[in-house]
């Protein structure tokens, strides 16, 4: 796509959140970016479309040049940082929760990070127990329902195998390797709200829901997840 139509593909206000995060991520580099050198780096190739964008940022006082280099103002970064938030949260739940390929990872976290509200954000973040990293290692910034915690917690949600015999957890997301197990688990009643409870690890995994014992895979087991429930 040339970048007048990956431009144009994109609202003003996505263009400008793409510049945003492109400074943070050369920033945490140490990379200095200059106009020339952001059209080669933010996947549209040479042109002016993008120094547009850029002059635009610095109208709105979000961007500064100095000596020929974009870098954020104050407010700037904040805004970059909710941006760089998203995209990683959205990384996280695309590759490790979803288990897609790292390329359609990121694509998907690209379209995402337009478009997640505040309170969606960190409802993704919870989700996923406050990850610190993306899957490329980078850090995730930390939101405010991360900073309410006063040490890292676990996940909201853990996947049928990491539960011990006796545990029980409500179903929340069935992602098989193999599309074609959906229908089969959704026949034995595996399905989002189900509860189920691991009875046996080995020989094999065995599991109840609805009063049915059931043995799985290891490999279907994995991509169950699960919001453990405690008995009190």
């Amino acid at each position: 796509m040339s970048e007048a139509g990956f431009l144009e593909s994109r609202s003003p206000g996505a263009a400008r959140e793409e510049v945003l995060e492109e400074l943070w991520t050369a920033h945490e580099g140490g990379t200095r970016l200059t106009v020339e050198a952001l059209a080669q780096t933010i996947h549209a190739g040479p042109g002016e479309g993008w120094g547009q964008v850029a002059q635009e940022l610095v109208e709105r006082g979000l961007v500064r040049l100095a000596d020929g280099e974009l870098v954020l103002t104050q407010t700037g970064e904040r805004e970059a940082r909710e941006v760089v938030r998203r995209h990683r949260l959205a990384e996280v739940l695309f590759h490790e929760v979803l288990d897609l390929p790292m390329d359609d990872s990121e694509a998907e976290a690209c379209r995402l990070e337009h478009v997640l509200t505040p309170g969606a954000t960190a409802a993704v973040c919870s989700f996923l127990g406050h990850p610190p990293l993306c899957p490329h290692g980078r850090p995730i910034p930390p939101g405010d329902c991360c900073s309410a915690l006063s040490r890292r917690v676990s996940s909201l949600i853990c996947r049928l195998a990491d539960l011990v015999p006796g545990e029980k957890g409500r179903v929340v997301l069935v992602a098989p390797h193999h599309r074609e197990r959906l229908d089969q688990l959704a026949d034995l009643g595996v399905i989002p709200g189900a509860v189920l409870t691991l009875r046996q690890r080995k020989p094999s995994l065995v599991v109840e829901v609805d009063h049915t014992l059931l043995a799985l895979e290891d490999e279907i087991a994995q991509g169950i997840y699960l919001r453990p429930l405690v008995e009190t």
